[in-house]
């Protein structure tokens, strides 16, 4: 299988292209911990995972209409059964959803809509233009259950490092376009409820073109982010709002942070411009340079947008005024709108209020 491109990502260069992650009431985020911020979850939360034991048979059909496979064939009446099924979903919801992984690991077909015959299985390009001048190629794998082609005989632990630290079944770096130094912040659930949905998705032998570049022998990946340097809401810890606004930092840090602030190095992000903008790619070397939008409530980002406007833009793909969103953007229905409504909640309400900085404005297309 071919190595170095990307693997369960969501990369957009929109308005909203906060990806979020799905709160977890694990709240592994020390600093939310420490601030008291809350750990109750929202609909599709990790709460299943954590107690079935209880599952009745309606509750676990239900789970399994979710999941949207026949896996409860195989698995009912066995309470830990019941329990992965439960994380299934989890996973689910978290790759198809909030992370939208889709944008990037299925094809597209003529009409630029995806090639649900080719789910998750991989070939998006994305092209870098390089210091040096020339353009790096790398694109999205085919991460469904194909033993030659995809992940199929990754074990669990291989796909939740792919995830974490951004390294193959072979040690291999990844290139840092996915967001894996933020991932390293997921809680364990959510992480494996994404290995465990993996899983269960069909092998496809789709073949995924090769990357246009080599990486150096041995380059390490990029280290993981620090949780200290991911803002915090403004907002003070006494506010009604505060506790849904650091459950909306868990879920920003890994899909927002990433594409919407400008780079130090490829995969590194200046965390000191959160959010601020800035970040550019090609979609392919021949298209213009997109730029993604500083999303800070500052006058060069999003003041003057209210929590239900910044909603609307990830359920709607549009801005204030009904206008679409960037090409690139991965939100609307069939990705990050189909979120639940307490998760885009907490991530508007965190967006909303996190510290505005000057950058900008950009369009998508700034130079």
């Amino acid at each position: 299988m071919k190595k170095l491109a990307l693997f369960g990502m969501s990369l957009t260069f929109a308005l909203a292209a906060c990806g979020t992650k799905a709160t977890s009431p694990a709240a592994t985020d020390d600093a939310a911990a420490d601030s008291g911020a809350g750990t109750d979850d929202t609909a599709g939360s990790d709460a299943a995972v954590q107690d079935t034991a209880g599952t009745d048979a309606a509750a676990l059909k239900d789970v399994a209409a979710d999941v949207g496979t026949d896996i409860a064939t195989d698995i009912a009446g066995d309470v830990t059964s019941a329990a992965k099924l439960a994380s299934i979903a989890r996973g689910k919801y978290l790759i198809d959803a909030v992370f939208a992984c889709g944008v990037c690991h299925t094809p597209k077909g003529a009409d630029r809509k995806p090639d649900m015959t080719k789910y998750l299985a991989g070939s998006t390009s994305y092209a870098f233009p390089m210091p040096d001048g020339t353009t790096n190629i790398v694109n999205a794998e085919n991460i469904t259950q194909d033993a030659v082609q995809g992940i199929g005989t990754w074990t669990d632990e291989q796909i939740a490092g792919g995830i974490r630290t951004g390294v193959d079944d072979q040690g291999v770096a990844f290139w840092p376009i996915m967001p894996y130094p933020e991932y390293a912040l997921l809680t364990d659930l959510d992480v494996q409820a994404m290995v465990d949905y993996l899983r269960t998705v069909p092998a496809n032998a789709n073949v995924v073109p090769s990357d246009t570049f080599d990486p150096p022998s041995g380059d390490p990946p990029v280290a993981s982010a620090k949780d200290s340097a991911i803002p915090h809401t403004t907002l003070a810890k006494s506010d009604p709002q505060f506790a849904a606004a650091e459950r909306g930092r868990y879920l920003a840090t890994g899909a927002c942070i990433q594409c919407h602030t400008k780079e130090i190095s490829p995969g590194v992000a200046d965390f000191t411009m959160a959010f601020a903008g800035g970040r550019q790619h090609k979609a392919t070397a021949d298209a213009q340079l997109a730029t993604s939008t500083n999303i800070t409530p500052d006058a060069t980002g999003l003041a003057g947008w209210s929590i239900a406007d910044i909603v609307a833009a990830i359920k709607g793909n549009t801005n204030k005024a009904g206008q679409p969103l960037c090409d690139a953007s991965p939100m609307g229905h069939g990705w990050m709108g189909d979120m639940t409504d307490g998760d885009l909640n907490d991530i508007a309400t965190y967006i909303h209020t996190l510290p505005p900085i000057k950058n900008g404005p950009f369009t998508c297309y700034s130079k």
